[in-house]
């Protein structure tokens, strides 16, 4: 009977000291390590993929990252896309996140504590908490991961992002207006969280001289293009122009364009 009370007693204990472990947030658990790189993978939003090194695919033809030593020539990859999961390596000093590396596709070994799997929503949490409060060098990078989360719903932080002046560097008001433009145009096709949803081409000359007069729009001197930009996205009929607009729009860093896509996607 002594025994088992001993054993009832030492599984408690053990129950005891984990639950806060696994209730731990990942911020805490971050914290936790100190200076130094650490790294955790979290699931990919859908049609994702990479080569885990070089670069990331966020639709048929959209590419971010490095596309050197062989990664990309000739308009091909050379190292195959494989869907996979986001993987972040932030490096720690003083306590604060100064570096944020984005990868997708196959893990790797990086050299750093590795925290493994983390949720995706809560990734993309502690991700745009850097976004929003981080240091200059780590602000921008944070955001990029985080629209990459998973059911991950960013857009509100990346609005307040845009909108301060005060304590965030043009840069990652920047990176915050082009995800909200890509945002927004999946809000006018019917698909409000998803920035990475595309049109397929439709090969109509008509269409694509739009999107040219769009692009020449676009190039008028600072300001005077928001005004015919926003026109277009209000009361043009193909996806494809409006898309282009927004994405133009994404560029300005005005504030009439953070004022569109909150409207587009609060309605």
């Amino acid at each position: 009977m002594r025994a088992h009370l001993l054993v009832r007693r030492g599984l408690i204990t053990l129950l005891g000291f984990s639950a806060p472990l696994r209730a731990q947030s990942l911020a805490n658990r971050v914290a936790s390590v100190g200076d130094g790189e650490i790294t955790f993978h979290f699931a990919p939003r859908p049609g994702l993929c990479g080569d885990g090194e070089h670069y990331i695919r966020t639709g048929r033809s959209s590419y971010h990252g490095s596309f050197s030593y062989g990664a990309f020539s000739n308009g091909r990859t050379n190292a195959p896309c494989v869907v996979g999961p986001v993987q972040v390596r932030l490096t720690m000093s003083d306590g604060a996140v100064g570096r944020v590396q984005t990868w997708v596709g196959p893990l790797r070994s990086r050299n750093a504590r590795d925290l493994g799997v983390v949720s995706a929503t809560e990734a993309a949490r502690y991700l745009m908490t850097i976004a929003a409060r981080g240091t200059p060098a780590a602000s921008a990078k944070a955001i990029f991961p985080a629209v990459l989360a998973d059911s991950a719903t960013v857009w509100p932080a990346l609005l307040a992002i845009a909108k301060d002046t005060d304590t965030r560097t043009r840069s990652t008001r920047q990176e915050a207006m082009l995800f909200l433009s890509r945002f927004a145009s999946g809000a006018l096709a019917g698909h409000p969280d998803d920035p990475f949803d595309e049109d397929d081409e439709s090969g109509d000359p008509e269409e694509d001289l739009k999107i040219h007069a769009v692009f020449v729009l676009s190039q008028l001197p600072r300001g005077e293009s928001i005004p015919g930009l926003l026109e277009v996205v209000r009361s043009n009929k193909s996806r494809r122009v409006r898309s282009q607009a927004l994405f133009w729009l994404g560029q300005s860093g005005d504030p009439r364009a953070i004022a569109l896509f909150e409207s587009v996607l609060r309605s």
